[in-house]
């Protein structure tokens, strides 16, 4: 199985790499996301079609699928979770890459631009901003309740949380979610919600980024835009009728052109 070791902490980092000699694009997946859902997604799914241009590889956050799991928050802290991908990284012999981050692994992806720029080629963010998460937003306020059901009730609080919201999940969907660590997702919620912000000065970013945000997003679109306004080489996409929760799976066809126009600009 293809592992990377992370040398700050000796954690392990599982990854599936489609190989080739293409434009490395690496995807980080949202919150209880295995790598096999973030292969299924429709941005996924879109390049997996052009690999003549792209050579795909999928990371398991740390706490998710096949990586480690550790139930420490401080296990979770930004720049341990970047030397996670650096690893990944390194053990292709890849020197910079293109990354594509949906919510949670959008916030990692701006940590990337934040703690490990000369790796990149571009960022491309779905569905997330840089800045501290507010525990009284709605989402975060859903998923803070659901976290502490989960010392009683296990992952299922927050997946039941999250259904309660976008509907019942396909059955594999499911399936997947519910088999995720609750202690090892309570910790990185704690670690999120007490990083802060991930960078103290966007404006000296220079890293192409594209930040798309669903326009119902009411958590985050209004924080994604002014991070657009900061960062100096950004470009910013509303994505009509989604919302956070539907970002993931929502239709590629009104952000893809961006997103295409970003990995070729910066190839």
């Amino acid at each position: 199985m293809p592992y990377a070791t992370n040398a700050d902490d000796a954690s392990r980092v599982y990854f599936e790499d489609d190989g080739g000699e293409a434009t490395p694009v690496v995807f980080l997946g949202g919150f209880l996301d295995p790598l096999e859902l973030v292969q299924n997604a429709p941005i996924a799914r879109a390049l997996q079609a052009l690999p003549e241009e792209f050579r795909l590889i999928y990371v398991d956050h740390r706490g998710h699928g096949r990586s480690d799991k550790p139930h420490d928050a401080s296990a979770y802290a930004m720049p341990l979770r970047v030397a996670d991908v650096v690893a990944v990284l390194d053990k292709l012999g890849i020197e910079r890459a293109h990354f594509i981050g949906i919510s949670w692994g959008g916030r990692l992806t701006f940590g990337i631009g934040e703690h490990a720029p000369e790796r990149t080629r571009s960022l491309v963010i779905v569905g997330q901003q840089p800045y501290a998460i507010d525990p009284d937003g709605p989402l975060a306020r859903v998923v803070g309740e659901a976290m502490a059901a989960s010392r009683e009730q296990g992952i299922a609080a927050l997946v039941q949380a999250f259904e309660a919201i976008a509907g019942r999940y396909p059955d594999p969907v499911r399936d997947a979610y519910l088999a995720s660590d609750a202690a090892a997702m309570r910790a990185a919620w704690i670690s999120a919600m007490a990083e802060g912000a991930v960078s103290e000065d966007l404006g000296a970013w220079n890293v192409r980024c594209l930040i798309c945000v669903a326009a119902d997003d009411v958590d985050f679109f209004e924080q994604a835009r002014r991070a657009a306004e900061e960062i100096p080489n950004a470009e910013f996409v509303a994505i009509e009728g989604t919302d956070h929760l539907g970002v993931d799976t929502a239709r590629v066809d009104p952000f893809l052109p961006a997103v295409l126009r970003t990995l070729r600009e910066a190839s």
